[in-house]
């Protein structure tokens, strides 16, 4: 997974089950180590019907295609 800010590839950071909030099962945070950002990607506990195929990383339009 790219980073929405300026493109580089996430680091995990590691993955933590979630007991207090029924919604979400399990939370993974990531990191940027060029910019420094930070992303908790939140997992969904319920069985959805009808889910579809996600859709890939959108793309970073102000980057140009060496990523910079």
């Amino acid at each position: 997974m790219n980073c929405y800010h300026c493109g580089h590839e996430l680091i995990w950071g590691g993955d933590h089950d979630i007991d207090d909030v029924e919604e979400y099962d399990m939370v993974t945070n990531l990191s940027c180590p060029r910019c420094n950002a930070y992303v908790e990607v939140y997992r969904h506990s319920g069985k959805e019907e009808n889910l579809e195929e996600p859709s890939p990383t959108p793309d970073a339009s102000w980057l140009d295609k060496n990523g910079k």
